[in-house]
This record gives C-alpha cells, sequence and structure tokens, in this order.
C-alpha cells in the first residue's frame, strides 16, 4: 500500500492579467506522504498560496501532474474537486472563518451539512472533536465569546469533523500572540502523532520549526528541502509559558 498522500509532477499554475502572463508555480515535483507534518514556506509571491489551492483542491493546475491519494486530481471539474474536499481535506485559516452568531458547536457542524450528514451525527461528531481540541466548555459560545486561541480550535474541531486524510492550515498562527501560537502548534503535533497528515502554509521560519519537513518556495519553484530532524516540541515550550490551556486531544 502506497504511503504517498500527494505526488506532483512538473505541477505549474499561471495567471492571465491581460496580455501578460504571471507563472505562480513552475514545474513543481514534490511528494508529501502520509502522517507527515509538512511545512511550505516563502515569501509574499513565492507560489506558497498557488500551492496551497491546488493540494487543497480550490484550483486546477495549467499543467502537469498532481495524484492525491493515488487519485489523478489534475484535470477533474469543480463539483468533483468539491467531493474530495469534503471527504479528505480540513482547512484552517489564520482569520478563522467561523460564522459571527453561530455557536462553536453549529460551526463545528457545517462541514457535515455539506456532506449531508444527519442533525443526529453532526451535533454527536461536532461535540467529539470540540472535547478534543480542549472545548468542551465553550460548544454554545459564539465567536465573540472566545479568545482568539478558543477560535482557532473551534477551526481547527471543524476540519476535523469529517475525518480527513489531510489538514491543511494557512498562516494558522498569524493573528495569534506567542503563547497562544505555540498552543495551536502543539495541538497540530498531537494531531499529527494520531496519523493525520499536518501541512502549514506560513511564511516564519520559527513556526515551520515545528514540523518534520520543511519545503521552501521562492518565485514559484522550490528552492531548498530541509529534513527538520530537531523540531521544536511545542508541548515542551509551553512550559516555559506556564501552560494553562487545557488538554483533551485523542483521536480514535
Amino acid at each position: 500500500m502506497s504511503q504517498e498522500l500527494i505526488k506532483t509532477s512538473n505541477l505549474s499554475r499561471n495567471y492571465y492579467l491581460g496580455d501578460n502572463v504571471v507563472m505562480a508555480l513552475k514545474d513543481v515535483s514534490m511528494t508529501i506522504n502520509k502522517g507527515e507534518f509538512l511545512a511550505i514556506m516563502g515569501p509574499s509571491g513565492s507560489g506558497k498560496s498557488t500551492v496551497m489551492n491546488l493540494i487543497g483542491c480550490l484550483d486546477t493546475p495549467t499543467s502537469g501532474q498532481f495524484f492525491f491519494d493515488n487519485f489523478d486530481v489534475a484535470n477533474l471539474s469543480t463539483d468533483e474537486l468539491a467531493e474530495i474536499r469534503n471527504e479528505k481535506i480540513g482547512f484552517v485559516f489564520q482569520s478563522f472563518n467561523l460564522l459571527a452568531r453561530t455557536s462553536a458547536l453549529e460551526n463545528v457542524q457545517l462541514p457535515m451539512m455539506y456532506s449531508g450528514a444527519d442533525r443526529i451525527k453532526r451535533k454527536e461528531a461536532a461535540e467529539q472533536v470540540l472535547r478534543q481540541v480542549g472545548l468542551s466548555d465553550r460548544m454554545d459560545h459564539q465567536p465573540s465569546q472566545l479568545s482568539g486561541g478558543q477560535q482557532q480550535r473551534v477551526a481547527v474541531a471543524r476540519a476535523l469533523v469529517n475525518n480527513p486524510s489531510l489538514i491543511l492550515a494557512d498562516e494558522p498562527t498569524g493573528a495569534l500572540d506567542t503563547k497562544t501560537g505555540i498552543e495551536i502548534m502543539a495541538l497540530f503535533q498531537q494531531l499529527n502523532s494520531s496519523g493525520i497528515t499536518i501541512i502549514i502554509i506560513t511564511h516564519e521560519y520559527d513556526v515551520a520549526q515545528f514540523a518534520n519537513r520543511i519545503l521552501r518556495f521562492k518565485d514559484g519553484e522550490i528552492v531548498d528541502e530541509e529534513i527538520n530532524a530537531e523540531r521544536i516540541d511545542a508541548e515542551a515550550l509551553l512550559k516555559d509559558y506556564g501552560n494553562t490551556q487545557p488538554k483533551e486531544v485523542n483521536i480514535a
């Protein structure tokens, strides 16, 4: 059985601005294995957001091959890509993307509503993942009643609720203070230790250091790969901050 979750070969993405062609991604070939914790990093304009959109099946390449869990997705329709996203990928964003007048429990249920799950199953699954991210006592709170870190934990729970193969996190600590950002990275490391593949998109090397492998992008190309044999242990680092965040991650 293949351990490859994502494999690309000469993947390119061009955008057209009038008569001008912007080569956002240029012949990118990479393999991401199941169970990895990978950081994709680079400055603004490096291509990391474009590769995130392709990996997340939010966009299609101009050319090249892209396999997700051994399935050729490079030429799929919009509806077919949406099906893969709903079944296999959970997203976490810098801005949380929570519905403002909706409780944490209801926010987490949203992906299951799109997949057609019944109300009882949605509620049970949402309660379970909120407990797993340490928010068992915040389920009925709206985003305005939660701290930034708690809102991001709701977003992580929402990403988990459909039991995805991959969590794709775009600048997940960008709106958080240092300690809260470390708490979120500790949560990602715990989820990764349970077997979930984690990919974070970041421009910060300090954040990338929590991953096991780092791919650096510049001008639409991979320019460096680093195997992070001494990755930062977020739980250990939190001890220096006096961790008070509830820990309750136990993914079956």
